[in-house]
């Protein structure tokens, strides 16, 4: 026999509605009524909002479990803060209920604001394992897990379901379910016998990057295509946790591109730092085993334990703008004329953009570009020139490099970005770490710019 409750909860199966929509949907029934449906509705019900925003959703279960995520942020210091709860509501989606103020700029015109989001909470899409490591990750875990070992196949609820068993050392701050907090909590002490003291580098990052490629060893989640692994390793007596880019071990032309090109990322990274004056991730080029290894920074951990907030340009933009392929300026401006990002930032990010395209990157996707609660930029990376990058099939590409041409609005950031370019351009051609083909294509294209500009 069907009751009321049968009836709320199929008015919600197509979605969450606010209270006067809900009512309608029942027959017109009185606030009170509906009142005393959730009530009996028991966990079933999902409400977020206050006064005349308050939404109804129908919570979704994951996996034969209708439960509530709890939302965790581990501090600079490595302290563990509840930041909120998350449940999934049907169709598709999710409401967060916080016990903060949610770090991230929210769209005031839609109902993210009360805590309904059409898919995840956009901080949380970042933390999706990804990229060489990501691949890594889904071969090892998947089969254990449940999920595609295809990161592609992966729907919304595989990635919850990953994330709240096993994602306790994903990029940023957040760790989303009590497993897998449970899960730091319990590998917390293995940071000291798992580091890699300064003298066992030589012998070790050889060894991590077989594993690595034999699939024997995913590490901390971390984006990008280029084979890689993260470790904490021992810098000036601190541990410091690191990505690890890494090229091949043979003299094949193809390995030997992937080799300055890791070399070139770090002289751009060093470049944007010291002409510019724009934050960069740290970097540091060493050769073992015939393999030429990028060893990065990381500016989303502190020390042993502690974590920093990191949210990329493709969140933001999907969530808040929702302008798919924009320019890294175009989105910025947007962020600026909503009030979320700061003038000078955009300035920033307008100097990054033409010092990629004059440094030929043609890898400046919006998962390239991060920010910190604020917004403020974070520290910029994966720079390098992609356009040089060996074919799938090995061969080197028959590229030939055009300096990139600016509309008059953009012809301060690019002069700016043209004089560093130069410079990079002639660190390359100068250092005796990339082989002498491509420091020969590296004078050239310094020239090219220097011709362009005048």
């Amino acid at each position: 026999m069907r009751t009321p409750l049968d009836d709320l909860h199929a008015a919600l199966r197509l979605g969450p509605l606010a209270g006067v929509e809900l009512r309608r949907a029942l027959g017109g029934i009185s606030a009170a009524t509906l009142s005393r449906m959730v009530a009996s509705g028991g966990t079933g019900i999902v409400r977020r909002g206050g006064s005349r925003r308050i939404r109804y959703g129908l919570r979704r279960s994951l996996r034969g479990q209708a439960e509530t995520l709890t939302l965790y942020r581990i501090d600079a210091r490595g302290v563990g803060h509840l930041v909120g709860h998350l449940d999934l509501v049907a169709p598709e989606g999710s409401a967060l209920a916080l016990n903060t103020p949610f770090a991230w700029p929210l769209d005031p015109d839609s109902e993210m604001r009360d805590g309904w989001f059409d898919g995840l909470p956009y901080p949380l899409l970042d933390m999706r394992p990804q990229g060489f490591i990501g691949r890594n990750f889904a071969l090892l875990n998947a089969p254990a897990l449940g999920v595609p070992e295809d990161l592609a196949r992966w729907s919304d609820d595989d990635v919850v379901h990953v994330l709240a068993n096993v994602g306790h050392d994903l990029s940023g701050d957040l760790i989303l379910g009590a497993r897998a907090y449970d899960l730091h909590l319990a590998t917390r002490h293995e940071w000291e016998r798992k580091l890699i003291r300064s003298a066992d580098v030589p012998a070790a990052y050889p060894d991590l990057a077989q594993r690595a490629l034999g699939h024997g060893f995913a590490g901390s989640s971390a984006a990008g295509e280029f084979p890689k692994f993260a470790i904490q390793r021992e810098i000036d007596g601190e541990p410091v946790s690191v990505i690890v880019k890494f090229s091949g071990a043979d003299d094949s032309p193809a390995v030997r591109r992937w080799s300055d090109l890791l070399v070139s990322e770090h002289l751009a990274l060093e470049t944007l730092a010291a002409e510019l004056g724009i934050e960069s991730a740290r970097s540091t080029i060493r050769r073992y085993a015939g393999r030429t290894f990028l060893e990065v920074v990381r500016f989303d951990r502190s020390g042993p334990h502690g974590r920093l907030a990191l949210c990329s340009l493709g969140a933001l933009n999907g969530a808040l703008l929702g302008m798919p392929g924009a320019s890294w300026p175009t989105v910025a401006e947007a962020l600026h004329r909503h009030g979320w990002l700061p003038a000078d930032d955009v300035s920033r990010i307008g100097q990054l953009w033409w010092f990629g395209r004059l440094i030929a990157n043609t890898d400046m996707h919006d998962g390239n570009l991060s920010f910190r609660p604020g917004l403020s930029l974070a520290p910029a990376y994966d720079m390098l020139p992609m356009a040089y990058a060996p074919l799938r099939g090995g061969e080197l590409p028959d590229f030939s490099f055009a300096p990139p041409q600016a509309r008059p609005e953009d012809a301060v950031a690019r002069k700016k970005a043209a004089s560093a370019a130069i410079v990079f351009w002639q660190r390359c051609a100068m250092d005796d770490r990339i082989s002498k083909t491509f420091r020969e294509i590296c004078a050239a294209n310094a020239g090219r710019i220097e011709g362009f500009s005048n």
